[in-house]
């Protein structure tokens, strides 16, 4: 009896380490299986990354010296790319980078800055599309040392004041180059202007192989390498990456080295997910203006108003699982723009009071927010719910949240004051108060008991029986196949999850606004599925009061009733009784495709969803 019982405590042991390392792996949320060693050393710097959520990044270079003028004219578009927009010639880009001259430039007031405002890293253009080099390069003349009045070099001086100030350095570099081939660079075929796409020569190819060993063995420690742009082959993606990894193996590399070859995704510039990504590493680089390098004449949204939004850009994208770098551009000279600092400002006495939400912290575990977000830290058995929508009431619903409450209170109040919470069915309700503490974003701490335990709400039936799946209860999922920059659908499917009390035969109607002529389209509900075709043109006045029971607030019927949506009946399909997820999804899949010929022979109605489902309304037959 006694040896059974040692036996089954070994046994239950055993099974114990086995998950714990499980949850382990999955915790890390890497994207590295290899077991190599040096896979391991990238997972624990990639794990390591993800926790400095915060970045600044930096574009600056010749292009700041323009600022988004040329001949006299506003140049639109994007500041660093003013060479492609105003087709500025070789000849005449040269004489703007010999006028370059930064005596204004401050690394250290600028990492300073960074730091101030709650940032972990900070990441320089070293080289973009216009092929200057902001660094001495033996590789190039073109360089900010030997090529123009300033003679020194930026990136060492930037490199020292992160050292300094306690921050990681990264850098950008660009694919294309404009410079490189002289007066006869690739051009777009449909524009005509300098390529962002453009293929890399051999000599290309070597030429960057070369920068790249410069910049990771002269500037110490690179944390990240933001590739950007242009259409490598993969064996040029691979010897992008390997020269990186040979020497600094801990360096991270962003997608758009192409090709799948880098450790993260880079987001589509100031994209935010919709839902939480637990098991890819990603950044989202975004920017205060329709720009990333200076323009004299560009102006922003009032201060009050960018601070806020950008808070609230970094509490989403952190609660999701991912890395914000938010981009400044310098001056020629070499100084930071007024109202970019300002902004920064603003974010930094936010980040000073909530850090603890922002930083080391995991992913958002609840599906659906109606009022936010939320970041977690499971050592500390807290959750905090980053309030964006303040509930009219002063009542906040955790929906499905079943741990005992052991503390409530705003982070931001000094003294922790207790906040009373109740059992609300299957909910929690907080009492947080008419309004809001922050101007900015609220943040309101949770303490609970044991281990985390969330059920998921579901949508129950209506009084007549009928199931209505609305577009504000839909959980937009993205697809995130590979890690390059042609690699990421916004909205690629939506899902509901539905609690069915009477099993059998329901018949599935729509009501939708399609921006094409007609596409395929899928549902997917327990053992059923449903393919159908949707037309575009839609009917003069969309009928569809008979899809609401009475319930429904005036706005939510107004928001029906004048647009002009179509309405179909797509099918029928058997629900067994309880909980079932509906899936709703392009009738054809869209696959990823490395090169841009492969992408763009592709048909473009099946990247995304690209319409908008209304209602789904399913009524037992």
């Amino acid at each position: 009896m006694k040896k059974t019982f040692v036996l089954r405590c070994l046994i239950l042991v055993t099974v114990i380490n086995i998950l714990l390392s499980c949850n382990d792996i999955q915790n890390s949320k890497t994207l590295i299986t290899d077991k190599s060693a040096p896979e391991k050393i990238n997972s624990r710097a990639l794990k390591d990354w993800q926790q400095m959520k915060f970045g600044l990044f930096i574009h600056w270079g010749v292009y700041s010296i323009p600022a988004g003028v040329w001949k006299g004219k506003q140049v639109e578009k994007l500041g660093e790319q003013i060479m492609r927009h105003a087709d500025i010639s070789i000849p005449d880009y040269e004489a703007i980078a010999k006028q370059f001259n930064p005596v204004n430039f401050n690394a250290d007031a600028i990492v300073k800055m960074a730091r101030d405002a709650g940032m972990k890293y900070v990441i320089l253009t070293s080289k973009h599309h216009d092929g200057f080099s902001m660094f001495k390069s033996e590789a190039s003349g073109y360089n900010i040392v030997d090529y123009t009045p300033y003679k020194k070099d930026v990136l060492k001086e930037l490199a020292e004041a992160c050292r300094n100030n306690g921050l990681k350095l990264g850098l950008y570099y660009s694919t294309p180059d404009w410079h490189f081939n002289g007066p006869n660079p690739e051009r777009n075929p449909v524009d005509g202007k300098y390529s962002v796409f453009g293929k890399v020569s051999k000599a290309n190819e070597d030429f960057q192989v070369a920068q790249l060993r410069e910049l990771l063995t002269n500037y110490g420690e690179i944390v990240e390498l933001f590739f950007d742009m242009g259409e490598p082959t993969l064996a040029q993606s691979k010897r992008f990456k390997e020269v990186v990894k040979e020497i600094q193996p801990n360096c991270l590399i962003n997608g758009r080295v192409m090709n799948n070859q880098g450790d993260f995704i880079t987001m589509p510039d100031n994209h935010l997910p919709d839902v939480p990504i637990y098991d890819i590493a990603w950044e989202t680089p975004g920017t205060f203006y329709h720009t990333w390098g200076y323009k004299s004449w560009v102006k922003g949204a009032p201060l009050q108003r960018q601070i806020k939004k950008q808070i609230r850009n970094l509490s989403k994208i952190t609660c999701m699982g991912g890395n914000y770098l938010l981009n400044i551009g310098p001056k020629s000279d070499g100084s930071v723009v007024a109202y970019e600092q300002n902004v920064l400002k603003g974010i930094g006495a936010w980040t000073k009071i909530h850090k603890e939400a922002i930083f080391n912290t995991e992913v958002n575990p609840f599906k659906k927010l109606s009022w936010g977000y939320s970041s977690l830290r499971t050592t500390a058995k807290k959750l905090y719910l980053h309030v964006f929508d303040w509930p009219k009431n002063g009542a906040l619903v955790i929906p499905g949240l079943q741990n005992k409450i052991k503390d409530a209170y705003h982070l931001s109040d000094p003294n922790k004051k207790s906040l009373s919470s109740n059992q609300k069915g299957i909910d929690q309700v907080i009492t947080i108060g008419e309004t809001a503490t922050n101007e900015n974003l609220s943040v309101v701490v949770i303490e609970y008991e044991g281990e985390l335990s969330i059920i998921d709400p579901v949508i129950v039936p209506e009084k007549n029986g009928s199931i209505l799946l609305k577009d504000e209860t839909a959980i937009k999922h993205g697809k995130y196949g590979m890690l390059s920059y042609r690699s990421i659908i916004k909205d690629d499917n939506r899902t509901w999850d539905l609690f069915v009390e009477e099993a059998g035969t329901y018949e599935v109607q729509l009501i939708y606004k399609l921006k094409y002529k007609q596409k395929d389209f899928k549902i997917k509900v327990g053992d059923s599925s449903l393919d159908f075709t949707l037309l575009g043109k839609a009917p003069e006045k969309a009928v569809v009061e008979e899809l609401f029971d009475g319930n429904e607030t005036y706005s939510e019927r107004e928001q029906f009733q004048n647009k002009k949506l179509g309405k179909a009946t797509v099918g029928l399909v058997k629900l067994k009784k309880g909980k079932q997820t509906l899936l709703f999804t392009s009738g054809k899949e869209f696959e990823f495709k490395a090169s841009l010929k492969e992408f763009h022979a592709q048909d473009r109605s099946y990247r995304g969803l690209k319409t908008e489902v209304k209602v789904i309304k399913l009524l037992k037959k």
